[in-house]
């Protein structure tokens, strides 16, 4: 199998993916990134943020894949894992662990790689909810249907054309988190080759194995998502009254609170943009304490990634963001934290254990980090 990335080469992808999809003895599963289902409508004449979750999995099975996964499945276990983290680190008064950053974001990631290496030991080690989910595709779902990791091709798409590069990460074993990552806008153009019409094609349902994901995962795709999704989720750990969550739902660059859960008060702030982003870097360079930094490189987060549909405009990005936080929200019927999740708590239940475990170590984290 190749493991071209493809950011140049949109043909090479597709023939590859053709080849995947064409081979009776491979599984080829593909995860949908929160962002998406907002923006892939605008390439085929619906308004920006239009909520197209169900048809974009009715395509994808149109296309051939096997199985439809939500990437916010993987926020939730991403977010989950985090909020104990953050918690052991308070409940041990370890201040050296502050602050962590988010490692959602692999354009953040990259910057900080090339330009603030010593704060990088700060990145959270937990992977992002991409490969989060490709290993999950990979070592349950392949295990559910009697499928070896070797056999199963885990495809994504994105919002983001960095995402390719986290094709280039590996577990010890050599197996990838994710293969192939199309674009949102490579989805449609793929998808316009094969004649199908996003408008036509019916709506379908994510995998029966892995069907479910919340509110909280369904938000990281938006500025503000993960603070909000940190602190609800750290909230109904704890048992205390959650945050108000319209505090950060706004699309400001920058957004700073003080929160008090339980016994611990935490200091969080959400940027987006590189030059936000050294705004804040030089408030904590003069001894300004954060307990969580959200950085998103793209405006108005994932919504104004480069593998969306162009153009592009502000009046666009705002709608992808209103549409991103409403979808969220449908979701609350189902799940409003992670773990109220049911596909969250049979996978703890019978793959992972619980947050931290010797599994979640080898299953969730980084390892071969190729930045």
């Amino acid at each position: 199998m190749s493991h071209d990335i493809y950011i140049n080469n949109p043909e090479g992808l597709f023939k590859a993916l053709e080849k995947e999809l064409s081979d009776p003895n491979k599984l080829v599963a593909i995860q949908i990134a929160p962002a998406v289902r907002v923006s892939i409508g605008e390439e085929f004449g619906y308004p920006p943020g239009t909520d197209l979750t169900k048809k974009t999995v009715g395509l994808l099975k149109a296309l051939g894949f096997d199985h439809v996964v939500d990437t916010p499945l993987g926020a939730d276990i991403n977010m989950y894992e985090e909020a104990y983290e953050i918690l052991h680190a308070l409940e041990r008064n370890d201040e050296s662990y502050f602050p962590v950053f988010n490692s959602c974001c692999i354009g953040w990631r990259l910057y900080c790689s090339r330009t603030h290496e010593k704060i990088c030991r700060h990145i959270s080690p937990i992977a992002s909810p991409h490969m989060i989910t490709g290993s999950i595709i990979n070592y349950y779902l392949g295990k559910k249907l009697n499928k070896p990791p070797k056999d199963i091709v885990s495809v994504s798409v994105m919002p983001c054309t960095l995402k390719k590069y986290e094709t280039l990460e590996q577990f010890p074993d050599g197996n990838r988190y994710v293969d192939y990552v199309l674009t949102t806008h490579e989805l449609a153009e793929f998808a316009k080759k094969k004649g199908l019409d996003l408008k036509s094609i019916p709506e379908g349902e994510f995998s029966s194995i892995l069907p479910d994901s919340s509110k909280d995962g369904v938000i990281f795709g938006v500025t503000g998502g993960l603070v909000e999704a940190l602190l609800t989720t750290m909230a109904h750990i704890l048992d205390v009254e959650k945050e108000d969550e319209t505090f950060f739902r706004n699309d400001k660059t920058i957004k700073e609170r003080q929160v008090k859960l339980g016994k611990h008060t935490l200091n969080v702030i959400t940027v987006y943009g590189a030059a936000n982003f050294e705004k804040v870097f030089k408030q904590i360079q003069e001894g300004k304490k954060f307990h969580f930094v959200e950085v998103m490189n793209c405006p108005y987060g994932c919504v104004g990634g480069p593998g969306q549909p162009l153009p592009v405009n502000t009046k666009k990005l705002e709608a992808r963001a209103a549409g991103l936080r409403k979808a969220a929200d449908k979701k609350r019927t189902l799940a409003t934290v992670p773990q109220e999740n049911p596909t969250l708590q049979t996978l703890y239940k019978e793959l992972l254990g619980r947050p931290g475990s010797k599994t979640a170590h080898e299953l969730l984290y980084f390892h071969k980090v190729k930045l």
